[in-house]
């Protein structure tokens, strides 16, 4: 009797290990690295309206996108939305991750505020200047002060946190800042006056999406997921722009019209030009990375100048 109840026993137990060993592991989430930039709220669109998978996709917010930079070189998120100057500082280390996406082209999203008595960027000769201590930070200041003649050594500049521009700028302490949406919007809210911004120097300065080649390689069809939930954000906000407005609006802290206002400064390059940019022998993203690879350099925020050719992947630009 012993030896017959046995046997189904063991029976059980071989068809429970048997299912367990069919049964497949739980995917981990493409986790994205995001910080307050306008142009990056689309994702946020693409998420709400249900354009991919919120168990499979997870956005994660951060305060600035050198946060973002070190969870990305540490492992602890799989991709980012960085600047080209940002995605130059991490290929300078590593090229284990590729440009699937270029985000955005600020057509005047960044830009140079100065404070109502300031007329234009001469009037700020031996005054202060706020600039977020970054590498775009730095170039959109050498760049605002080049295009009036003038050198970085003609200015104080005060280099600063992402969350102190604002701070400084009301409280006086500095007599122009080197900011972005949406504290542009913001402190033009204030009485700032733009005496520069990223119009002046079209295709300079513009975002893209990078995902670790390892995550990619393994879960393709997430990549392909959140690119193409991308595009079909950008649609949503070009058809619908008041109720993408009002949605967006309260993440940035801005009213629905100023996020309007806003997203005049930005372009958002559709599929075709993404794979114009990211693909062939002579990508069209090159000339703008090469020429802040120089500037870079030069300013001695990277050694090297990076070949950043290897890592443009049009592959994932996909409906």
């Amino acid at each position: 009797m012993a030896n017959r109840c046995k046997l189904p026993l063991l029976l059980l137990l071989c068809i429970v290990v048997a299912i367990a060993g069919c049964t497949k592991a739980p995917q981990m989430p493409l986790r994205i690295g995001i910080n307050p930039w306008t142009g990056y709220e689309p994702l946020y669109l693409a998420r709400d309206m249900g354009y991919f998978d919120k168990t499979s996709i997870k956005l994660i917010e951060h305060t600035s996108a050198s946060e973002s930079m070190r969870l990305f070189r540490n492992g602890t998120i799989d991709a980012a939305a960085l600047t080209l100057d940002e995605t130059l500082q991490l290929l300078a280390t590593s090229a284990d991750f590729w440009v699937v996406l270029v985000i955005d082209v600020s057509h005047g999203g960044d830009a140079m505020l100065a404070q109502p008595a300031i007329n234009s960027i001469q009037d700020l000769k031996n005054k202060r200047v706020g600039y977020e201590s970054t590498a775009l930070g730095a170039y959109m200041l050498a760049r605002a002060l080049q295009t009036a003649g003038m050198n970085p050594s003609d200015v104080k500049a005060v280099p600063l946190e992402l969350a102190e521009l604002e701070s400084h700028y009301r409280e006086g302490r500095v007599e122009a800042v080197v900011t972005f949406e949406p504290i542009k919007t913001r402190l033009l809210g204030a009485g700032a006056r733009v005496i520069f911004d990223s119009s002046q120097i079209p295709g300079e300065v513009m975002d893209v999406l990078v995902v670790r080649k390892a995550f990619a390689e393994k879960n393709p069809g997430r990549v392909r997921d959140i690119v193409g939930g991308w595009f079909k954000a950008i649609s949503y906000l070009k058809e619908n722009q008041h109720k993408a407005a009002e949605m967006l609006a309260k993440r940035q802290k801005i009213s629905p019209e100023q996020y309007l206002i806003s997203q005049s400064g930005l372009r958002y390059p559709d599929i075709l030009e993404n794979r114009q940019m990211l693909t062939g022998d002579a990508p069209a993203l090159l000339p703008a990375a090469q020429r802040l690879s120089t500037f870079m350099i030069e300013n001695r925020l990277i050694t090297l100048a990076p070949d950043i050719r290897p890592i443009l992947n049009g592959s994932y630009l996909t409906r």
